[in-house]
């Protein structure tokens, strides 16, 4: 039995409480002031070597080895919750009206609080710097890693790689680790467009600049940008979601509102899929008379795994669990995630995974789901997964 396991069955009951009062105080983005003042609480009774707050609800902590000097790598963990009523059923639901930890950031608080007890535990096992980043506010933008990046959090000591691991419900794996180099998450960005026209009875639309005419077209123009703008070879995705005008059927209004999100792995993908959406409004006010407005919410890059990081994870999985505990990723996960900043923003070596977390009830139900359970025995895995990972790292 190795060390990191001995460690982790020494300390996973109290971990696991840890995570269901965590679940039970839901707070959101930059609201995080219970979960970050349990955090730093339990890091300080394990006994790790410095703690920070580089902004209030943030946590940064590091454990020096005694085996020699090294490099540094560093674990994030996001700590937030999601505005979501939970429905789950739990005997530790949310005691907090309209909030839930509906994406797992509650496990992964906790089990980042299990690595820092169990590496605090075996200092004389590796050399160089492991730091902790329990980072805030990952589910609203702009996301706490692009803030924790400008705060300088990958410096001081300086930061060689960052890895992270994400909870995935699953109807049948707990405990395995999805891997996969490249690509890993899409980018993700938001548009609000308002057409302004001229409305008038629906008998004498002659007399009118028609807003929903015009809306309309341009919806359908922009399901062209990845049809025939982007590389059939390349992933591009550009959605409307929603739309909104008019109280009467025989009214043409004055304005239509819509909104829609696309994403993209490349950021040549991302800037042609902006670079039409613009174009496309400024044509539509040539033609209809109306006014285009679009606002453009810029959000997360696309995250990509560095190879040689995987690797390294890989043998480290390998040795803790087994062989089989690893899973090939074949293809990315569609969502997005602001991990990608740490190696945008700064061109650290990052690498994320997946932890897959079961299905805690009857039925599966997706992340931000307020029925979405995750099976606990999934825990000490990612626990042993990321503890192992960062001593590979350090004394390869």
């Amino acid at each position: 039995m190795s060390a990191i396991q001995t460690g982790t069955e020494a300390c996973i009951d109290e971990i696991v409480a840890i995570r269901r009062d965590i679940h039970r105080h839901p707070e959101i983005g930059r609201s995080e002031v219970r979960t970050s003042a349990l955090i730093r609480e339990k890091l300080a009774e394990y006994g790790v070597d410095r703690i920070e707050q580089p902004v209030p609800t943030a946590v940064v902590a590091l454990i020096q080895g005694t085996a020699g000097p090294g490099k540094c790598v560093a674990l994030r963990a996001d700590i937030d919750a999601l505005p979501v009523s939970e429905d789950s059923g739990l005997p530790f639901a949310s005691e907090t009206p309209g909030m839930m930890h509906a994406c797992g950031h509650d496990m992964h608080a906790s089990m980042l609080l299990g690595v820092a007890k169990v590496l605090c535990g075996m200092r004389d096992r590796f050399r160089g710097t492991v730091k902790l980043i329990f980072q805030h506010s990952e589910d609203t933008l702009p996301g706490g890693a692009k803030e924790l990046v400008e705060k300088g959090v990958l410096e001081n000591p300086h930061v060689d790689a960052i890895y992270a691991i994400h909870m995935l419900p699953d109807q049948e794996r707990v405990g395995k680790i999805g891997m996969r180099a490249g690509a890993v998450t899409t980018s993700v960005d938001l548009y609000d467009v308002t057409v302004t026209g001229r409305g008038g009875h629906g008998s004498e639309p002659q007399k009118t600049d028609d807003p929903i005419l015009a809306a309309c077209q341009m919806i359908v123009d922009m399901q062209q940008i990845v049809a025939r703008r982007i590389d059939p070879l390349e992933t591009g995705i550009l959605s409307i979601g929603s739309i909104h005008s008019g109280d009467a059927p025989n009214v043409i209004p004055g304005e239509v509102k819509f909104g829609g999100v696309s994403r993209a792995f490349s950021e040549e993908v991302r800037e042609t899929i902006r670079r039409q959406m613009f174009a496309i409004g400024k044509g539509m006010e040539s033609i209809s008379g109306c006014k285009v407005d679009i606002y453009h919410y810029h959000g997360y890059p696309a995250a990509y795994n560095d190879a040689d990081l995987v690797d390294c994870a890989k043998r480290a999985v390998a040795d803790e669990l087994g062989d089989d505990a690893i899973v090939e990723l074949e293809r990315p996960m569609g969502f997005s995630e602001d991990f990608a900043y740490f190696y945008q923003m700064t061109g650290t070596p990052s690498a994320y995974f997946m932890l897959f977390g079961g299905q805690g009830g009857e039925e599966l139900y997706p992340l931000h789901s307020p029925k979405l359970v995750l099976r606990e025995e999934a825990m000490p895995y990612g626990i042993r997964a990321m503890a192992g990972i960062a001593v590979e790292y350090l004394n390869r």
